[in-house]
C-alpha cells in the first residue's frame, strides 16, 4: 500500500471504531436513565412498604436490579473508554501515515549526549526514531523499546527470533490495536512499579507464623458464633462485646505495621487490573512464532494471579471506609486478614510478579515493531552473518518520506573497511551516515530495514557527529570530541568489533592540524577489526586510498551547479568530490561580493 492507502486503511478504521462508540454512548444513557428510575422506584417501595408489608419482596427484586445495572453501566463504560482509545490511535495512524507525528511520545527523557551513538543519530526526541515507531504506553514499555534502541541484541538467535515475532504481528493489526488501546488506559505513576518491587522485597510479619493462622480462623468464628447467640441468650452479650474489644486490641498491637504496608500496595488496584487485561488479551490470542508463544503462556499463567492481587488489594482498601472497617474488625480482624492474605500471595508470587509486568512490557515493544513492519511493507528484514561485512542494496533512512527517498547501495568490509566520503556542503555526507547507522539499530534490533537486502554482523556501533561542550563537566567542544574519540579507540584497542561514523572530526582545530589528525586517526583504524565512514570536505584524506589500497576506499557526493542553480541528486558515487558550493553559496545570499 502506498501512504495515501494506509491513510485511508487508518481512517476507514477510526470510522468504524467511531460508529461503535456512539452506539455504546447511547446504551450507556439507557441504563443510566433506567437504573436512575430503579433507584427511584425503590425509595418509593420503601416507603409504602411501611404499610404494605409484602412490597419488601418487590424491593429486594429491585435492589438486585439497580446492582445489575451499576455493573452493566460499568462494563460499558470500560467499553466506550476502550473504544475512544482505538478511534485516537487510528487518528494518530492515519495522519503519521502522512508525516504528522505531534500526537506520538518523542522519547525526550531518554536522550543522553553521551550516549555511543543515540544522540548523533536522532534516536531520541522531535522527529525521532523512537517517535515514529513507538507504540507502547507503559513506563516499561517505554524503557524497555528505548534500550532495545541503545544496544544490539545480543545473538543471531535472538535477532531471528524476534524478527519472527514481529512478521507476525505485522500481520495481525485488529490485536496490535487492541493491545495498544489497553495500554493506553494505564495511569502509571513514575514509582509504581518500585512499591511493588518494594513492597515484594518487606518480610512478611502474619504470614509463616502458625499462631496466626489459627487465630484468624478461630478468633473470628468464636466472635460471631456469640454476636448470634447473644441474641437468644443475653447474658451472653457481655462475651461478645469482649470479644469484639479484643479483636480491636490485637489490631491496634498491630495498627502501625498494617498502616505501612497498606501504604506501599494501597492505590495500585487499578494499575494491577490494567495489567492484568494487557496480560488478558495476551493470553486469549493464539500465536505461531516461539517468542510469542512463551509470552502468552507467561501471561496465560499471570492472567488469574494478578487479578486475584488486585482483588485482594481493593479488599484491603475497603478498611478506608470507617463504617465498613468498624463492622468488620469487630467482627472477622478484617484488616489482618487482609494482610495475611496478601502475604501469602506474595510468599507464593513474588519471583513473579515483575517477570509477569516485563511480559507486558516486551509485548509493547514487539507490538511497536509489528505497526512499523505493517506500516512498511517493502522494508526487508536483515540477514546476519559472521563476517566483518556490511552489504546492502538500495538504502534509505526510513524516516524520509517515501517518494523522497534516494536509495544507495553500500558494501562495507573486506577490501574496504575504510570509506572516506567527501561531497559539498548539503550534498548528504551527514544524512547518509545516519542512515546507515539508524538502519544498523534496527536491524540489530530485529526490526525491518528501509533497504531492498541487508546484510550484517552483530557490531558494536559508535559515531562522533554532534559532539557538543559542557558547562557543567567544564568542557570545551574540542575536548569533548576528543573524548569521544579516545573512548572509541580504547573499544578498538579491545579488539571489540565496531562499526564507527565519524562526521567532519576534529573541527575545533586549525585546518592543518584537522588535515594531519584526521590521516593519523584513520590510520589508526586500519590495525584493528572495525569498519569506518568517515565524512569530511577535506580532499587530501582522499590520499588514505593510493596508501592503503586493500583498507580504504573514496566515495562521494557530488553537487550540481547550471544556469547558476545548484542541485543535488544524494548518490554515492566512487571518488573524491570535485565540487565544492560554499563560495557560490555565499555569493548567491550576497555574504560577499559575486
Amino acid at each position: 500500500m502506498t501512504q495515501d492507502q494506509f491513510q485511508s486503511f487508518y481512517t476507514t478504521r477510526k470510522s468504524t471504531f467511531s460508529e461503535s462508540l456512539s452506539s455504546i454512548r447511547k446504551k450507556i444513557n439507557l441504563v443510566s436513565n433506567i437504573r436512575l428510575a430503579t433507584a427511584i422506584a425503590f425509595l418509593i417501595v420503601i416507603y409504602f412498604s411501611f404499610t404494605q408489608h409484602n412490597l419488601l419482596y418487590l424491593a429486594v427484586l429491585l435492589l438486585v436490579l439497580f446492582v445489575i445495572l451499576v455493573r452493566r453501566h460499568s462494563i460499558l463504560f470500560d467499553e466506550k473508554t476502550h473504544l475512544e482509545n482505538l478511534v485516537a490511535l487510528n487518528d494518530a495512524e492515519s495522519k503519521a501515515a502522512i508525516g504528522d507525528y505531534a500526537s506520538l511520545q518523542t522519547g525526550v527523557e531518554y536522550i543522553d549526549p553521551h550516549h555511543p551513538y543515540s544522540h548523533d543519530l536522532d534516536i531520541f526526541g522531535e522527529g525521532s526514531l523512537f517517535q515514529y515507531i513507538n507504540r507502547c504506553n507503559t513506563r516499561g514499555g517505554k524503557r524497555k523499546f528505548a534500550n532495545r534502541l541503545l544496544s544490539p541484541l545480543p545473538s543471531t538467535e535472538s535477532i531471528y527470533e524476534q524478527q519472527e515475532a514481529i512478521r507476525e504481528l505485522s500481520s495481525n493489526t485488529d490485536f496490535r490495536q487492541h493491545f495498544q488501546a489497553a495500554g493506553k488506559e494505564m495511569d502509571e505513576q513514575p514509582d509504581d512499579r518500585v512499591q511493588l518491587d518494594t513492597w515484594l522485597k518487606q518480610p512478611a510479619f502474619l504470614y509463616g507464623k502458625p499462631a496466626y493462622r489459627y487465630l484468624l480462623t478461630i478468633f473470628p468464628l468464636i466472635t460471631i458464633a456469640l454476636v448470634v447467640l447473644a441474641f437468644f441468650f443475653p447474658a451472653l452479650k457481655g462475651y461478645a462485646i469482649l470479644c469484639a474489644l479484643t479483636q480491636w486490641a490485637i489490631l491496634g498491637f498491630h495498627i502501625k505495621k498494617v498502616n505501612a504496608f497498606h501504604d506501599y500496595i494501597s492505590r495500585k488496584k487499578n494499575i494491577l487490573q490494567k495489567f492484568a487485561r494487557l496480560l488478558h488479551y495476551l493470553q486469549h490470542t493464539t500465536f505461531q512464532a516461539p517468542l510469542l508463544k512463551r509470552l502468552s503462556d507467561h501471561a496465560h499463567e499471570a492472567d488469574a494471579k494478578v487479578k486475584t492481587l488486585a482483588s485482594l488489594v481493593s479488599s484491603l482498601d475497603a478498611r478506608l471506609n470507617a463504617m465498613t472497617t468498624l463492622v468488620v474488625n469487630s467482627l472477622l480482624l478484617y484488616d489482618l486478614q487482609c494482610v495475611y492474605r496478601l502475604e501469602k500471595w506474595k510468599a507464593d508470587h513474588a519471583g513473579k510478579l515483575i517477570a509477569w509486568l516485563n511480559t507486558v512490557d516486551e509485548m509493547e515493544v514487539l507490538t511497536s515493531f509489528g505497526t512499523f513492519a505493517f506500516n512498511h511493507p517493502k522494508f526487508q528484514y536483515a540477514a546476519i552473518h559472521d563476517k566483518l561485512a556490511i552489504e546492502i542494496d538500495q538504502l534509505s533512512h526510513p524516516l524520509i518520506r517515501e517518494h523522497e527517498r534516494v536509495a544507495n547501495d553500500l558494501t562495507l568490509g573486506d577490501n574496504q573497511s575504510v570509506l572516506i566520503v567527501t561531497g559539498a556542503n548539503m550534498a548528504g555526507k551527514s544524512t547518509f551516515l545516519r542512515t546507515v547507522g539508524v538502519n544498523l539499530v534496527l536491524a540489530l534490533s530485529g526490526a525491518p530495514v528501509c533497504a531492498q537486502s541487508f546484510r550484517c554482523p552483530i557490531i558494536y556501533l559508535r559515531t562522533g557527529m554532534r559532539t557538543a561542550d559542557s558547562l557543567k563537566d567544564h568542557q570545551s567542544y574540542f575536548y569533548a570530541e576528543l573524548n569521544r574519540l579516545k573512548t572509541i579507540m580504547d573499544e578498538l584497542r579491545s579488539d571489540k568489533p565496531l562499526l564507527i561514523l565519524l562526521d567532519e572530526i576534529l573541527k575545533g582545530t586549525n585546518s592543518t592540524d584537522k588535515q594531519a589528525g584526521s590521516i593519523a586517526l584513520v590510520k589508526q583504524l586500519l590495525p584493528h577489526p572495525c569498519l569506518a565512514m568517515v565524512a569530511t570536505h577535506d580532499l587530501a584524506l582522499g590520499e588514505l586510498q593510493t596508501e592503503y589500497p586493500d583498507r580504504v576506499r573514496n566515495y562521494c557526493f557530488e553537487a550540481t551547479i547550471e544556469n547558476d542553480q545548484l542541485s543535488f541528486d544524494y548518490k554515492l558515487k566512487p571518488g573524491l568530490a570535485q565540487k565544492m558550493n560554499a563560495t557560490f553559496l555565499m555569493k548567491k545570499m550576497g555574504i560577499i561580493p559575486a
